[in-house]
């Protein structure tokens, strides 16, 4: 496979493709014209309207300002939160929880999970804790890593951090994560920074 088809089929991994918005917003506009539709025809059969009549919904619209402004407002956020949404569906990341691992000549795409659960397993064995002991969190571009010792144990969050991130840099993800470790005191479960 080409360099070019690799990063396309990593794309569609990594990125959602908004299928359901697409196809929610296009089920509510065929909704909306087989209503129009309705009304035309029953409107060209002397039959009255299911809700509102076309010549009524037109003047209604064209005697717009003249409407109570309160409403008008309200419409207009409605409006304006609509196509706020849309345009953010359109244009937002919508990634996945997931990373690209490696610079090799195959596309290997990993789980958050699956790497959040390595790396505190490695945190865990390196500092000698108990299981549970370590949680970690991987984001898009960050992870958090959360210690809670045994009670008379001594772990230092930059050695935590090290681990971690000696851990990481050896899968080279892509995009990179950055670090954050912190320790909770077993006795009075006060953060340390």
């Amino acid at each position: 496979m080409t360099n070019t088809v690799l990063k396309r089929v990593v794309r569609r991994e990594t990125h959602s493709p908004r299928t359901v918005a697409t196809v929610i917003l296009l089920v509510l506009v065929a909704l909306s014209a087989i209503y129009v539709g309705i009304e035309i025809v029953l409107r060209l059969l002397g039959i009255g309207p299911l809700l509102v009549a076309p010549g009524t919904a037109l003047t209604w619209l064209q005697d717009l300002p003249d409407q109570p402004q309160g409403l008008v407002v309200a419409g207009g956020l409605i409006a304006l939160v609509a196509g706020v949404v849309l345009v953010w569906l359109a244009l937002g990341p919508g990634r996945r929880p997931k990373h690209e691992l490696g610079s090799s000549s195959y596309a290997v795409i990993v789980d958050n999970g699956v790497i959040a659960s390595s790396v505190a397993e490695r945190v865990r064995r390196e500092l000698d804790l108990a299981k549970g002991a370590v949680v970690v969190g991987v984001g898009h571009r960050s992870a958090d890593i959360t210690v809670r010792p045994e009670p008379g144990q001594a772990v230092d969050r930059r050695h935590a951090r090290a681990v971690a991130e000696s851990e990481l840099v050896g899968y080279q993800l892509s995009p990179r994560v950055r670090v954050r470790a912190r320790v909770l005191r077993a006795a009075d479960g006060e953060v340390k920074s």
